[in-house]
């Protein structure tokens, strides 16, 4: 279990509201991470890995009550997939909890920076304790995506993202990563196509 360092967590949180940008543990690598409707520390974020914005990006949370504003209305019936644990085959009995991303119809909140150009928006709904301490001292939802520039490996320790972005961050939260070895899987809840194993 990653150690929490509250201070960090309330520091993280602050700058974020002041359109900060931070990186942070994840269940398998770094995330960079923002609040979901600063526009400013999305393009920064963007700008850092060098990423097209029509690709779009991930927005984790603690609880669904902070999903449900970014899912469209007509489709909440669909947020039963986080009470669900998908089983793959391909996974065996060796990752239960394997981390699931979902793909869901976006509410009209979802700024195109974080969606892209999908019609849908990508959410995850985490177990990981630094994750979900930024999350609920947001109260909010927060943006999600590796920690490194287009074409390079993610990076999976603090040390590692400290001596390669440190001056492009306003912040990084110490911690470790989970015990996963890739990103989650990306599932469409409403096809159950997965889109990334």
């Amino acid at each position: 279990m990653a150690y929490v360092n509250d201070f960090q967590i309330k520091r993280a949180v602050n700058l974020m509201e002041q359109d900060g940008v931070i990186a942070y543990p994840t269940e398998a690598v770094f995330g960079l991470g923002c609040l979901p409707f600063s526009v400013e520390a999305i393009e920064r974020i963007l700008a850092i890995k060098k990423r097209p914005w029509h690709k779009g990006l991930i927005l984790v949370a603690s609880d669904i009550a902070q999903i449900e504003p970014f899912v469209d209305e007509n489709f909440h019936d669909l947020l039963v997939c986080f009470d669900e644990v998908p089983f793959f085959e391909e996974s065996g009995p060796s990752e239960p909890d394997q981390p699931v991303t979902w793909l869901l119809p976006k509410s009209e909140l979802v700024l195109p920076l974080v969606c892209g150009e999908h019609s849908k928006i990508a959410i995850r709904l985490s177990k990981h304790p630094v994750v979900k301490a930024l999350c609920d001292e947001a109260q909010s939802v927060i943006v999600s995506t590796s920690a490194n520039r287009a074409g390079n490996p993610e990076m999976k320790r603090t040390e590692e993202v400290r001596n390669q972005m440190w001056n492009q961050l306003d912040t990084v939260v110490s911690g470790a990563v989970g015990g996963y070895d890739r990103p989650s899987k990306i599932i469409d809840a409403q096809t159950q196509q997965v889109l990334r194993a």
